[in-house]
């Protein structure tokens, strides 16, 4: 068969499924070639079309096919995990059992170091796990799934219990807290202590379990940061969590940092929604309005580019969110509850069918470049 033709029909039906950018075909049609054998001339011994009857061709040099496994052992690793799994739930039933039983007689010192040992053992199993896997912090594209899934498990949980325990220690000392930013002190040590488990698991192990983690925690760290009583900085905030979105939203586009870039794209627009959000608290909420109209026609931008439905998706909210919350504004409420819901079906309706006029459109764009 021919290699050139093989070679840009399938990067053509890669490029029609969206798997693969129309602007990089090339690119892509350069690392099929490179993978795909050479042609053999007309003639070459070793063609099967043109060998002498009875011919066998010589095995390839290098290890030959992997034997195939008996379908008990191939679920070996699915019944090995799911035991796994199983003990771990009872360890931890176990340790909050035990925990409610005497947790009261115990001093918040005490308790703290009991969390903290937790959070030991929990990492430490997780490491174990993936040095037995043969994972390390330059090698972590060696782990499959399951050890990441299981792996990520542990490290999620470990995290968790390690900012609980520095929280309600910090919370402890520094009882009774003399203003709320030193009451909030506690809180943001152990948000900070578990991202950075989190962080540091996650360049391990990344697991799509870890990544939410991530997201969630850099959430309650930006929202619980004690900023000043002024009502004004909490503009900064909003700046802070856009910045945090846009950076995780541009690492998942270039592909770097995340294994799961999907994933990513979706925790950062919902950063910059959120971000956008955070504006209202602004004597004038003209602000969140505009950034947040401002972070929808980026997503459809990005849309349009990368043709990643998440994309979409969370343009088609923040759409919606902005023309709503403008409209009830800008009308100062006389609309009523009924007609705020009728605004809010209209702009749903509009910037989704909007989302898909765009999608059909980036499809046949699509089209004849996949055809060429």
């Amino acid at each position: 068969m021919d290699e050139q033709g093989t070679a840009g029909r399938i990067v053509a039906d890669l490029v029609a499924a969206g798997l693969v950018d129309p602007g990089r075909s090339d690119d892509a049609l350069a690392v099929v070639r490179h993978r795909l054998p050479a042609p053999l001339p007309p003639g070459d011994p070793a063609d099967r079309r043109t060998a002498a009857p009875g011919h066998v061709p010589a095995a390839p040099p290098g290890p030959g096919p992997e034997p195939a496994r008996s379908p008990a052992r191939r679920g070996a690793p699915r019944v090995t995990e799911m035991i796994a799994y199983a003990g771990a739930a009872l360890v931890v039933v176990a340790i909050i059992l035990l925990g409610a039983e005497y947790w009261g007689d115990l001093t918040a010192a005490q308790r703290s170091l009991i969390l903290a040992g937790i959070a030991l053992v929990l990492l430490a199993g997780a490491l174990t796990l993936v040095r037995v896997a043969g994972g390390s912090w330059t090698r972590r594209e060696d782990l499959g799934l399951r050890i990441r899934l299981l792996a990520g498990t542990l490290i999620t949980a470990s995290a968790i219990a390690a900012g609980v325990s520095l929280g309600s220690w910090l919370l402890h000392v520094l009882f009774p807290p003399p203003d709320y930013d030193v009451q909030n002190v506690s809180m943001t040590a152990g948000v900070g202590l578990g991202l950075v488990i989190l962080l540091a698991g996650y360049a391990l192990a990344p697991s799509p379990l870890v990544h939410l983690a991530l997201g969630w925690g850099t959430v309650m760290l930006l929202t619980g940061l004690w900023l000043g009583p002024d009502r004004e900085i909490e503009a900064l905030r909003a700046v802070l969590v856009l910045a945090v979105g846009a950076a995780w939203l541009a690492l998942a586009l270039r592909g770097r940092w995340w294994d799961e870039p999907g994933l990513g794209a979706g925790v950062g627009s919902l950063l910059l929604l959120f971000g956008g959000q955070l504006l209202l608290a602004l004597r004038d909420p003209g602000w969140a309005h505009a950034v947040t109209f401002g972070v929808a026609v980026a997503l459809f931008t990005l849309y349009w580019w990368r043709g990643w439905w998440v994309l979409l998706a969370v343009g088609v909210i923040a759409l919606t969110i902005s023309v709503t919350e403008a409209l009830l504004e800008w009308t100062d409420g006389s609309l009523g509850a009924g007609g705020a819901v009728l605004v809010a079906g209209l702009a749903l309706l509009a910037s989704a069918g909007g989302g898909l006029l765009l999608r059909g459109r980036r499809e046949r764009r699509a089209r004849p470049a996949s055809a060429g």
